[in-house]
């Protein structure tokens, strides 16, 4: 078995989280990190064999290093992907992939441009029952889909912000808030499983934080299947509830809450998976420990990349979720409703929900 040799930017929580799944992959290597905290950095790196590098440049320069795993904060991940691009190195980076459209569509060009893949951890999507609900809708067990709702009702303090180094709820590194950072597994969930939406309208505020972008979102959707639908995202909630997906049906509906249905009615009762897939997916629990799912999504990545095959979430496909989510700060901050697609010109100029609210 071909072996990769992977690199990662970032030594944080969630670097050190791809590290620790990378050691339980055969045919994958931790080889590098390179992160502005060299305490940090060294003690990743010295935990798993790797080298670390104050510099990304002296990274992408080994010649074992085949991919470059992205954790760093997502308004750095354009630069770090097109850099990783040009020097021929595949790209997997942290959701979401960028803070803008613009920056996502470079990451897109510059790996085709290279020849390179460019993947995006979305877990989520590797979980036996949100796969088992997204084959039923499309095989039609709910019958046609007239509501779909996501709601991430979770508790951050305003310690969890001041202790990031200042850049999570910032629009420059974060590139938003409570969608942008913690909604957008359900966020792309809904759209993987409903379709694309023709539009929202929305309201955004920050209620319970010092931060610059909103811990509270409402958004009230329209699929372009004419279902509709609501988001909400928010961390000030007084504790942490399980991400939840409701689809209701003309024939069936679901709740998916964490990774578990607890809501299950379709019309008639049918096995949508393989058996391949209820092999290798482990059954459905509420407790699946931080970095199983993404070994999961990283074993599959690798596997495409041994048969020259897409891999799975590629840049188009998580660009989709980045998409509704601007979206939907439009809306917020216009007192308009959006549609979608949206005009690539467009951007989300950041402004505070007090000034909304003076504008409206």
């Amino acid at each position: 078995m071909q072996t990769f040799g992977v690199g990662i930017t970032g030594a944080g929580t969630i670097g050190a989280v791809h590290a620790e799944a990378l050691s339980k992959i055969e045919g994958a290597r931790l080889v590098a990190v390179t992160s502005t905290r060299e305490a940090t950095g060294r003690q990743l790196a010295d935990a798993h064999g790797a080298g670390w590098h104050a510099d990304l440049r002296e990274l992408l320069a080994r010649p074992d290093v085949d991919a470059v795993i992205l954790c760093t904060p997502s308004g750095l991940h354009a630069a770090e992907a097109v850099a990783a691009a040009r020097a021929r190195k595949h790209v997997i980076t942290e959701k979401p992939m960028a803070t803008t459209l613009a920056d996502a569509d470079r990451m897109i060009r510059a790996c085709h441009k290279a020849g390179v893949t460019l993947s995006v951890i979305l877990q989520y999507r590797f979980n036996r029952d949100v796969l088992r609900l997204k084959r039923a809708v499309e095989a039609g067990l709910v019958g046609r889909p007239v509501l779909g709702n996501a709601f991430v009702h979770w508790h951050r303090t305003q310690a969890y912000y001041e202790e990031s180094d200042g850049w999570r709820g910032t629009w420059a590194l974060d590139g938003g808030g409570a969608l942008m950072n913690q909604s957008i597994h359900a966020v792309d969930l809904l759209q993987w499983i409903l379709g694309p939406l023709e539009g929202a309208c929305a309201y955004a505020g920050t209620l319970a934080h010092e931060i610059e972008t909103e811990d509270t979102a409402s958004a009230a959707l329209r699929f372009a299947s004419g279902a509709l639908g609501v988001i909400q995202g928010t961390t000030s909630a007084h504790t942490d509830w399980p991400l939840k997906i409701e689809i209701q049906g003309t024939e069936g509906s679901a709740t998916l809450q964490g990774q578990r249905l607890t809501v299950w009615q379709p019309v008639r009762e049918e096995e949508v998976l393989s058996g391949r897939e209820l092999e290798s997916l482990p059954g459905p629990r509420w407790d699946e420990p931080l970095g199983v799912a993404h070994r999961r999504q990283l074993e599959e990545i690798l596997a495409a990349l041994r048969e020259g095959r897409e891999p799975p979430v590629p840049g188009e496909e998580a660009r989709k979720a980045v998409e509704i989510i601007l979206g939907i700060y439009e809306a917020a901050a216009t007192g308009k409703y959006v549609t979608f697609p949206l005009e690539p010109e467009v951007e989300v100029t950041p402004r505070s929900p007090t000034k909304q609210a003076e504008e409206r």
